[in-house]
């Protein structure tokens, strides 16, 4: 037998080897708007079916009433939480600046943004948004608005209110975004300093922020 000839087989064999993979990795996003539809029912069906709701709470939105979001409380890095206040205290209104930590990923785990591994960590710097109608994507608008301050949440945003049918870069349209968010300050909000630091109760987040780039 020629060496062409015993070659052709392996060669044969080594394409088809190289299209399952490749067709592998483009299946994984097959049908990608119906199943993140199903995730986002799925979450539905827990909330409704069961007694403790599957440890999930729900927000219904400001802009439009009879819709929801789905969040589960998680417990908050304590090392990151500089400030305690009143636990009822929210941004103050849809113009306020907030810290937030924070990480995103699609229904299959992927990070697209935000900080790496299970939680955030001392390491990690907060990313600063306002509150503004249309400066960040409406399921963040609408989220922000109902956490307290140092609250840990984890955040099941439809496509609909994140990057809609076009998605953006890293991230494909119809996708279901699934953030861990930590409230790390409300700017210009009043607050107490956490127990063992120095400063007087009733100084804003604001005032500290100038003290420390004067330091």
């Amino acid at each position: 037998m020629s060496k062409k000839l015993f070659l052709a087989p392996v060669l044969l064999l080594l394409l088809l080897l190289t299209s399952c993979e490749e067709t592998t990795e483009v299946s994984k996003y097959d049908n990608w708007q119906s199943r993140n539809e199903a995730f986002t029912d799925s979450l539905y069906n827990v909330y409704t079916t069961q007694a403790d709701h599957g440890g999930l709470d729900s927000i219904h939105l400001l802009m439009a009433p009879s819709r929801y979001i789905f969040y589960k409380k998680l417990p908050a890095v304590t090392e990151l939480t500089e400030y305690v206040s009143d636990p009822t205290q929210r941004p103050l209104d849809q113009s306020s600046s907030v810290d937030v930590y924070y990480k995103g990923t699609n229904i299959l785990g992927e990070r697209f943004d935000g900080f790496y591994g299970d939680a955030p960590t001392v390491f990690d710097a907060p990313s600063t948004f306002t509150l503004v109608y249309g400066s960040i994507i409406n399921g963040w608008w609408e989220v922000l608005q109902r956490m307290t301050l140092g609250e840990r949440w984890e955040v099941y945003i439809p496509w609909a209110y994140g990057y809609g049918s076009s998605g953006t870069t890293g991230i494909l349209g119809y996708s279901t975004l699934i953030f861990d968010m930590q409230l790390y300050r409300i700017n210009n909000l009043s607050f107490t300093r956490a127990e063992g630091e120095e400063g007087e109760e009733g100084e804003t987040s604001e005032n500290r922020t100038t003290e420390m780039i004067q330091e």
